[in-house]
């Protein structure tokens, strides 16, 4: 950063009035659509069909009390996220922050690990849209050539689309949004008449309040092991507050969509999880279950043949693949804006800077971003032959990276003032300090994971 930057943010600190416009348009993104954009972000059906099998893998039944648990400390995260865009609405979000409440070094970190985790998911989806499409089209085992053609019209798809401005994007992602939670709650519903039919797996076991037991939870692994799940499929609710300096009302109520989104994303996470384990159950030598070998990477397809028919499998496909669709989208908006804020705050080339005066969107930096992604997903199509669990894992340190540095910034900014009354106190500092604690603390284990060969 040079000095006139550093110079704005030590003026920044005081009272976040160095904030700068960048040329986005105000009100183009209506609030409804601005929680849509952090619903489409952690991609229901795509973290789902993913995670699930894994989750089911490491802490069994009690899934369901697993997933409540870990969403307690992104919601902490939530609450910076969502008084920090209270006072600094800025879609260089946890970049801008970090600069301002901690130093223009912490910022750059927090902002470059918000644009390594949304790369990495890109890619990730890039190839569950690729498994979609490929089951969809009835193709047996299509060529490397194909599946890589395939995944990249997928991102250079997605990526026009983003760069063609945030009321266009927003809008396909509100479209995608409903179309993807609708399949869900109709998927759910044929598990669980399944369920009352008695054609569920014989080996599932019947629904039980103990799978909301905490003190029933298998041990410390079964325990850690479910929340490195969660970390990646809440993710991503964030995305809503990126889009603060473009939504309708105040910043207070752009504050709250990220909240907003997170308690949608939890309610339907676990009203599924408890469907998919009292039809699917966990049984690793029945073929229908969760955990089954043919089935951890993709539960959707295995579920949806059972439950309705082969047809349901194909819808099911469909939805994953719209899923991933959204998610991409949704994410790459959100950090094009993350690069232009860097670029305008003059961490990055001033290249990135520019907005497109017609649609007002930052198209270099969306471009870079798709292309990117590009590079990095052929570079692990032609040397990875598991590109999704790289991805899932790989992006949990990176996730963990900028979340910290988003709860941070929130205990930093606020210490002196926060005490005044109890509610600032536990919303502004206290809470948030734990999530810094609690991700520090998986964020080592997770780094110790990764370079364990084993």
């Amino acid at each position: 950063m040079d000095g006139a930057a550093h110079h704005h943010i030590e003026d920044a600190e005081v009272e976040a009035e160095g904030l700068r416009g960048k040329g986005l348009r105000k009100g183009s993104v209506p609030l409804v659509a601005a929680v849509a954009i952090g619903l489409a972000a952690t991609a229901p059906a795509y973290s789902l069909t993913g995670a699930l099998g894994w989750g089911a893998l490491e802490s069994g039944y009690q899934l369901p009390i697993v997933f409540i648990i870990s969403v307690i400390p992104m919601f902490f995260v939530a609450l910076a996220y969502k008084h920090m865009t209270s006072v600094a609405p800025d879609s260089g979000t946890v970049f801008t922050w970090g600069s301002m409440a901690i130093g223009p070094r912490t910022g750059w970190l927090g902002g470059w690990g918000l644009f390594l985790s949304s790369t990495l998911a890109g890619v990730g989806a890039a190839e569950v849209t690729v498994n979609a499409v490929v089951s969809v089209a009835g193709l047996e085992d299509p060529p490397t050539w194909l599946r890589a053609l395939i995944g990249s019209a997928f991102i250079l798809l997605t990526t026009w689309l983003v760069s063609r401005g945030a009321e266009e994007s927003s809008r396909t992602t509100l479209i995608l949004t409903v179309v993807q939670y609708g399949g869900l709650i109709v998927f759910a519903g044929f598990l669980i008449a399944g369920v009352f039919n008695g054609t569920a797996a014989p080996t599932a076991e019947p629904f039980s309040w103990e799978w909301f037991n905490p003190l029933a939870i298998d041990g410390y692994d079964a325990m850690l092991g479910g929340f490195l799940v969660a970390l990646f499929i809440f993710w991503g609710f964030d995305a809503a507050l990126s889009m603060s300096e473009e939504s309708t009302g105040s910043s207070q109520q752009a504050g709250r969509t990220g909240v907003i989104a997170m308690m949608i994303i939890l309610v339907t996470y676990v009203i599924f999880t408890v469907a998919a384990l009292a039809y699917a159950g966990i049984d690793e030598s029945d073929p229908l279950s969760l955990t089954y070998e043919g089935n951890i990477d993709d539960v959707f397809l295995s579920m949806a043949t059972a439950a309705i028919n082969p047809w349901g499998a194909l819808v099911a496909a469909l939805i994953v693949a719209l899923s991933a669709f959204s998610a991409t989208m949704s994410t790459v908006m959100p950090t094009a804006r993350n690069l232009l804020a860097m670029a305008t705050y003059k961490a990055l080339p001033s290249r990135f800077a520019s907005v497109d005066e017609a649609t007002a969107a930052p198209k270099v930096a969306t471009w870079v971003m798709g292309l990117l992604t590009l590079a990095i997903y052929l570079g692990l199509s032609l040397t990875s032959d598991s590109i999704v669990a790289d991805s899932v894992y790989s992006v949990g340190i990176s996730i963990c990276v900028y979340y910290i540095v988003a709860a941070l910034s929130s205990v930093v900014y606020f210490h002196r003032t926060a005490f005044a009354s109890v509610r600032t106190a536990f919303g502004q500092v206290i809470l948030p300090a734990i999530a810094v604690i609690v991700l520090t603390y998986v964020l080592i284990v997770e780094a110790g994971n990764m370079m364990d060969p084993e």
